[in-house]
């Protein structure tokens, strides 16, 4: 049973790992690793050195929140965070999810939507509209949208005092999880996007552990498996 719990775990770590390579390019994506806690009240025990078997157990995500590196792209309609903060956005249904991707566009009837198609709100949680065929916008630092000199909206931008307990929804979004927003204490960079703060290398280094460990675990079970059917066939004779 151990060993087939050990072999789980390993399967979920390897699908996070996986998950992370797979986001190493998308804006603003936040890596996750597997938090674990170890297997108490076990009596498995090894013949050599060290005697000692521990087994562990997946009990969450965690996401780790560093910021990712800034690109300039020169983009008008390209917006970065520094520091810590969400693009307050449309989610399904009305309500308001939370992004750091910046990448934005504005759609043919002039709303400024994100590049999964969400429309981003402003501070006052309302659609932000621009005129599509005017003026490239600028944005100030303190997210402030301004064509032609004059102010047209400004981005919604919050921030947790805990972060790393929002929860991932899906198309590079955040949920609060009950918490309520704070005024955001960073700064709203044009022409720029925060990308990935996923590492490949050390994803790719996990990934190659991961897969050692899943084999010897399997070697494990299998071994168990010999040794309980050589029992039953004994007992049977």
């Amino acid at each position: 049973m151990l060993g087939l719990q050990t072999q789980r775990v390993m399967q979920r770590r390897m699908d996070v790992a996986a998950n992370n390579l797979a986001n190493v390019s998308t804006n603003g994506f936040k890596a996750d690793a597997l938090l674990l806690e170890e297997a108490d009240q076990t009596s498995a025990h090894a013949d050599a050195d060290p005697e000692d078997i521990r087994f562990v157990r997946d009990i969450g995500i965690v996401h780790y929140m560093e910021q990712g590196p800034i690109e300039m792209t020169g983009n008008p309609l390209d917006v970065a965070l520094e520091g810590d903060g969400f693009f307050m956005v449309q989610g399904p249904g009305g309500s308001t999810m939370y992004t750091r991707d910046g990448a934005l566009t504005i759609s043919g009837d002039g709303r400024l939507m994100t590049s999964d198609g969400h429309a981003v709100l402003s501070s006052g949680g309302a659609p932000i509209v621009l005129d599509p065929q005017g003026e490239s916008p600028t944005i100030g630092r303190d997210g402030a949208i301004r064509v032609a000199g004059v102010e047209a909206g400004r981005i919604g931008v919050a921030s947790f005092a805990a972060p790393g307990a929002l929860s991932k929804v899906g198309d590079n979004l955040w949920d609060a999880s009950g918490q309520a927003p704070g005024e955001f204490a960073g700064v709203v960079l044009q022409g720029a996007i925060e990308g990935s703060n996923v590492r490949p290398v050390i994803e790719l280094t996990r990934l190659m552990e991961i897969s050692r460990a899943y084999q010897s675990a399997a070697k494990m079970v299998s071994g168990a498996d010999e040794l309980r059917q050589r029992a039953i066939q004994q007992l049977g004779r």
